[in-house]
């Protein structure tokens, strides 16, 4: 994977991703993860008693969690994060709500997350509270605490600081996969349409999937010897490296031809070509040896 600094966002964000060299043929998927930058401000260990730390591994996937930090958006807020993952698979999200007050929200949308392309066409998801969606601390008393949006499921169970209230607290992930594949992501954004009450939308981390472009190896022998005539003139075709998918053929199939009658062409072709010469003693007898055919 190689990885670039995101340019800045209209919400002045910067953060990074992965910038893959095109290429016909595809390899394993992998992370990019994002940091969420300056606009994540909130600190995770101030609401929960244990927080992910460095490049963590939830719910199989890598985010980057060394800020310590998360983004906390209000009524009408919105983040955006601009980058380019070519081959995109899928988007995650560690996202939950605060203040999820089942008699206000239940059942109802809050907010949004697009996905733009390099083609200019946009992909979205509407976030609905107790679909994908739900309150972190979910012990809390009259709050949206379940999902059934099998997309979102928690990563990270602990409990929440005294000061917050207590009890079990989660970070949820939200998977999001890319429906037209093979398309280059340009940028991930979070919107909070609620318009009513307290409820926030808390960001806690963002990681893209992604099919890295491999370039298929033409040689693996010492002093890229696979290209000297002796090579080429040779079998070693056949230890070439083999990628999934692809097929070594022999590209410098020729026969060894014997000038006389007698002769038999019995050697292997890279030894035939290694007596090439003009004039070639078997058992006595005289024997010329043709130029390859």
């Amino acid at each position: 994977m190689n990885a670039a600094l995101f340019t800045k966002s209209t919400t002045g964000l910067i953060l990074a991703s992965s910038l893959i060299a095109a290429s016909s043929i595809l390899g394993h998927a992998q992370d990019a993860p994002i940091a969420l930058g300056t606009q994540a401000t909130t600190s995770l260990s101030s609401w929960y008693a244990t927080t992910p730390t460095g490049q963590a591994v939830l719910g199989g996937h890598t985010f980057d969690m060394t800020s310590g930090n998360f983004v906390k958006l209000a009524n009408g807020g919105s983040v955006s994060f601009a980058g380019s993952s070519q081959n995109a698979n899928a988007v995650y999200l560690l996202l939950n709500t605060s203040n999820t007050y089942n008699w206000l929200y239940d059942g109802q949308p809050v907010g949004t997350v697009v996905l733009t392309f390099s083609d200019n066409t946009t992909q979205s998801t509407t976030l609905t509270v107790g679909g994908n969606l739900r309150e972190w601390r979910i012990d809390a008393s009259g709050v949206v605490n379940t999902l059934t949006d099998p997309a979102a499921a928690p990563v990270w169970t602990t409990t929440a600081q005294s000061w917050m209230g207590g009890g079990t607290a989660v970070i949820d992930m939200l998977t999001i996969p890319v429906i037209t594949k093979g398309k280059t992501l340009t940028s991930v954004t979070l919107n909070d349409s609620n318009s009513f009450g307290s409820l926030g939308i808390q960001l806690s981390g963002l990681t893209v999937d992604f099919t890295a472009p491999v370039t298929q190896p033409t040689c693996i022998r010492p002093g890229d010897s696979c290209n000297t005539p002796a090579a080429q003139n040779s079998q070693s075709w056949k230890w070439q490296p083999v990628v999934a998918g692809a097929t070594n053929t022999n590209l410098h199939s020729r026969r060894c031809l014997c000038q006389s009658r007698r002769c038999s062409c019995w050697l292997r072709s890279s030894s035939c070509w290694a007596h090439n010469s003009p004039m070639w003693w078997r058992h006595g007898r005289r024997t010329t040896w043709s130029a390859w055919a």
